[in-house]
């Protein structure tokens, strides 16, 4: 029989907490302060911006509400491939792939949904729930410009603040939930053919809220689709792009960290690194023009008044005596996960060590940096899942 919580209990609880004076100051600090400042550590060093390596910049992004920091950073990349191939000041829209990557999720959905023989109401709900986010990669994106190209912010406007990509999202499941009840009834062939009928339901759904995107558009003169304009800004550059990461593989697969493809052809590959590996293929990667895909834990990390991205920001673990436990161990606990993805951009090396890395971010021009942060190699190793890398920077190549 298990035992209940008892009043003797609590009162043991409250006597052994109250005999430490360090939990009661550290209980008027978080009051007085709120539990951020009272878990700054006041003995970082104060940081200089300045990098001796950097790709040139460009207008810094703002996702707003989006939830789609992965597409943000992708166009950073792909930015950079453009001006290497002579466009610059290009602007590009994010909304038109974060269009394409929901209706790829939905057709990938209703195709698992009508050749399920044991389908029921539980089945649409936990399989909506686990298709439909605005979860996804480098190449989650990477496979919709191959797909359906993309196009400039002239042909489709990125959301603004009155977007709200969790309330988008939380409408489209239960959309997607309604109208698979009508699977119900059916066999699979005429549930073959009731897809057309859902699929667009669908397009129509995601055109009110996205925006309804261009199929051809005027660009310097020339009349092009969203795929003859790709191929002309970026051609195939970006498919020799690979994932890399300095966690252990098993561990890393079994984690939550490793986001199966949804709607791609094939799983995306992920290449084991050591940590200098890791930081010799990013400075390759900017000392050639080309900033770095990466995503990290944040939301622990970030300052966005002073923009510093540090793991030894805030010392929760010592003000709330969270014990340390190994970086493998953080990250099948789920405590180390991909919360966000942004663009290294730039490094500054003395003596050929890194002492620290320039970040673009897509929250707009927050912060004293104006939207550009200061990240440490600690940060580096401890906190980012993984790194995107053209395979010619790689030694073996």
């Amino acid at each position: 029989m298990n035992k209940e919580i008892e009043l003797k209990d609590i009162i043991n609880f409250k006597n052994l907490y109250e005999s430490n004076k360090d939990n009661l100051i550290n209980e008027a600090k978080i009051k007085d302060l709120g539990l951020r400042k009272a878990s700054f550590n006041n003995k970082l060093k104060d940081y200089e911006f300045k990098f001796n390596i950097e790709v040139p910049d460009c207008a810094i992004y703002n996702q707003h509400n989006s939830m789609q920091c992965n597409i943000y950073a992708f166009l950073r990349v792909v930015k950079d491939i453009m001006r290497k191939r002579g466009f610059s000041d290009i602007h590009l829209s994010a909304n038109y792939i974060a269009f394409f990557d929901k209706l790829e999720k939905i057709n990938t959905l209703y195709n698992e949904l009508i050749n399920d023989s044991n389908l029921d109401i539980n089945s649409i709900r936990d399989k909506v729930d686990r298709y439909i986010g605005n979860y996804g990669t480098f190449h989650f994106a990477l496979e919709i410009v191959n797909k359906y190209g993309f196009v400039p912010l002239t042909e489709m406007a990125d959301v603004d603040e009155q977007f709200d990509g969790n309330l988008a999202i939380k409408l489209l499941r239960d959309k997607i939930k309604v109208d698979a009840l009508t699977l119900l009834s059916l066999n699979i062939k005429d549930r073959k053919i009731k897809k057309k009928e859902l699929m667009q339901e669908a397009y129509n759904f995601l055109a009110k809220i996205y925006g309804n995107p261009p199929l051809q558009f005027n660009f310097l003169g020339e009349n092009l689709t969203p795929l003859q304009f790709k191929e002309k800004m970026i051609g195939n550059e970006l498919d020799n792009f690979v994932a890399i990461t300095t966690c252990n593989l098993d561990s890393f697969y079994e984690s939550n960290e490793y986001i199966p493809n949804v709607y791609l052809k094939d799983n995306e590959k992920i290449i084991e690194v050591s940590l200098n590996e890791q930081r010799e293929l990013i400075i390759r990667q900017l000392k050639d023009g080309v900033s770095v895909w990466f995503s990290c834990e944040e939301s622990l990390t970030l300052d966005y008044d002073d923009n510093i991205l540090d793991n030894k920001l805030y010392d929760f673990n010592k003000l709330l005596h969270i014990k340390e436990v190994s970086r493998r161990e953080k990250l099948l606990l789920d405590i180390i996960n991909y919360d966000h993805a942004m663009a290294i951009t730039g490094a500054n090396m003395e003596n050929e060590i890194v002492t620290q890395f320039k970040i673009d971010n897509s929250f707009g021009l927050h912060g004293q940096f104006k939207g550009r942060l200061i990240m440490t190699p600690e940060f580096l190793n401890n906190y980012v899942i993984t790194c995107i890398i053209d395979k010619r920077y790689f030694y073996d190549n």
